[in-house]
């Protein structure tokens, strides 16, 4: 029996005797060709050999002599080339190419057989390093296609009895060219034979018919997981697309998922810092118990509503509206809850900012009404002075009572007027006097001004005019110089200037430069990041947080720009700056006019 002529062979033995017997015949045929053998075995295996070859007829000294048998202890070939356990494949080579290159230069004139036997993967099996085993038979496949080997490798079939065994004996199976089974293995007479070849051929059937049902079976499976795995894909991408910050809780209430959006609104960057956690200790003190009490109505089975508020990791106040389900099983019963909640912040601010606006609304009509009313009594009160100072024969000291009696229900009136004004003036464009509206807006002041002993410079160019709406600007200029006034020190002074500029933005566009500045305090980085925020206020009880915001606002509705600068410690104040296009000065305007 000559070499397999499959290049890479594994054999299966129970008996030693067999077993030599089998690789006596294997490489017996090599070397009787005039081929050579390289033999890796245990030192008990490889004296049998000699003995059984040399019991053959096979003259194992002229062989030996000669080079063309090789023989390398499997125990020390294997320890060089092993690290941690895995066969090393830089170090196989370098222990197993050599013994390769000398069989080959030993073959006799004519001869191309090399046979080769390693027992190294039956030691690492035994020894229960099967993956260790696998790694080595794939190193052997590569000296094969490299070398033309005929390789044979064995095993003892004791070695795979156990029923975990049975993928691993089907993957060594796979990586040889060919299995040679055990020796119990017999076909016996011809009748037997012929029964054999039936019952084998009836159970091949048996299993063609399996496997075709299983492979059914497997393709229905894959696609119902298909099906799963992209109805779990699409609901993840639907949770995950959402804007609200989804939860998905156990029954005891503690956070198990939580949705990305969820975690960015939160300002959560890692998963423990919520995973586990109970849901409820999320909320402010005082929405706890209200959370606890939707919780419950889930738990029962009801949809559980309530709007609370919440602290970011980055300690930012936020306001939700939430929902709870309760989440149930194949058997309906409840297993988890799933909370939907929904960032109400911007709704709330917008709502309570409506709010505002039409508590001042209704402050301005009050006001507007109220300053018609003073007119008609005001009016009379005037005609009345002036007929008292006309009259003859008065004192000189009375008179002048009545000058200054006069001059101050001028400034009432003026009041009234510029009340009217501002209730009435935001409803259609005109131009306006840049100067008047200075002057206005100063006049309502005048007194506050007084009382801080601040000086007021102000510049305005007196034909210098703006096409807008007067109410509003004077609106936006008034709240710009109540903010100065409030900032200023006592004996403070406070700028105001007004000129024909340049776009901030685009240099051909045309139009008017207000500035408003003051050497009051100045404002930190802090507060100059959200002076624009709506009801973000410095002034604790006196503030109401929307004069700039509102004011800004009004200056954008007119298309302009409001910028800022400000700094405190040495030389601290803020400048306000508005820019305002639609502006022209008239011919023959003589400069500024200070006041």
């Amino acid at each position: 029996m000559g070499p397999a002529v499959s290049a890479h062979a594994v054999q299966f033995y129970e008996d030693d005797a067999v077993f030599i017997e089998s690789l006596s015949e294997f490489t017996g045929a090599a070397l009787g060709a005039g081929g050579a053998c390289v033999v890796i075995s245990t030192s008990d295996h490889h004296r049998k050999l000699i003995e059984n070859l040399s019991l053959n007829g096979i003259e194992m000294a002229r062989i030996l002599a000669e080079g063309r048998y090789i023989h390398l202890d499997a125990r020390r070939t294997l320890e060089r080339f092993m690290v941690q356990g895995r066969p090393d494949r830089q170090r196989f080579w370098e222990e197993l190419e050599p013994a390769v290159q000398r069989a080959r230069a030993a073959l006799r004139p004519g001869a191309k057989t090399i046979a080769a036997f390693g027992e190294m993967v039956a030691l690492l099996w035994i020894e229960g390093n099967h993956e260790a085993a696998i790694e080595l038979e794939h190193l052997w496949d590569e000296v094969v296609q490299r070398y033309d080997l005929h390789l044979r490798c064995a095993y003892p079939v004791g070695s795979f009895a156990r029923q975990s065994c049975s993928d691993m004996f089907d993957e060594i199976c796979s990586q040889h060219s060919a299995v040679i089974p055990s020796e119990n293995y017999s076909l016996g007479n011809p009748d037997e034979r012929d029964r054999l070849v039936s019952t084998l051929q009836q159970k091949a059937s048996t299993v063609d018919a399996v496997v075709e049902e299983r492979e059914k079976e497997v393709a229905h499976r894959k696609v119902v997981e298909e099906k799963l795995r992209r109805t779990e894909e699409f609901t993840r991408n639907i949770i995950e697309s959402s804007s609200d910050c989804v939860k998905v809780l156990d029954l005891e209430g503690r956070i198990q998922y939580m949705s990305p959006s969820g975690q960015r609104a939160l300002e959560i960057t890692d998963t423990s810092q919520f995973l586990n956690k109970k849901w409820v200790d999320l909320w402010e003190d005082a929405d706890k118990a209200r959370a606890e009490e939707v919780l419950l109505t889930a738990r029962n089975g009801s949809v559980g509503c309530f709007q609370g508020d919440s602290i970011t990791m980055g300690g930012v106040r936020k306001s939700w509206d939430v929902r709870i389900t309760a989440a149930l099983d194949r058997q309906g019963s409840i297993e988890r809850m799933v909370a939907v909640s929904r960032d109400m912040t911007e709704l709330k601010s917008a709502q309570q900012l409506a709010i505002q606006s039409e508590k001042l609304a209704a402050t301005g009509r009050l006001a507007a009404t109220i300053a018609h009313e003073i007119n008609n009594p005001l009016e009379a009160v005037t005609n009345f002075i002036y007929l008292a100072m006309t009259a003859r024969g008065l004192p000189e000291e009375v008179c002048r009572h009545l000058e200054i009696a006069d001059r101050e229900l001028a400034r009432v009136s003026q009041i009234a007027q510029q009340t009217l004004g501002f209730y009435r003036g935001a409803s259609k464009d005109r131009w306006i006097s840049v100067a008047d509206l200075v002057r206005d807006v100063l006049v309502v002041y005048e007194r506050k001004l007084a009382y801080k002993h601040i000086e007021a410079i102000v510049s305005v160019a007196p034909d210098l005019k703006l096409y807008g709406r007067q109410g509003e600007l004077r609106q936006a200029l008034s709240n710009l110089l109540t903010n100065a006034i409030d900032a200023s020190r006592v004996g403070g002074k406070i700028w105001l200037r007004a000129r024909l500029s340049q776009g901030w933005r685009k240099e051909s566009e045309k139009g008017i430069r207000i500035t408003l500045a003051d050497n009051g305090s100045g404002m930190s980085r802090e507060v100059q990041k959200k002076i624009f925020v709506p009801f973000f206020t410095t002034k604790a009880e006196i503030g109401t947080g929307i004069g700039l915001w509102a004011t800004k606002a009004l200056i954008e509705q007119q298309k302009g720009l409001l910028r800022f600068h400000s700094r405190q410690g040495e030389k601290a104040g803020t400048a306000m700056c508005i820019f305002l296009p639609n502006a022209h000065q008239d011919k023959g305007s003589s400069g500024g006019v200070a006041a």
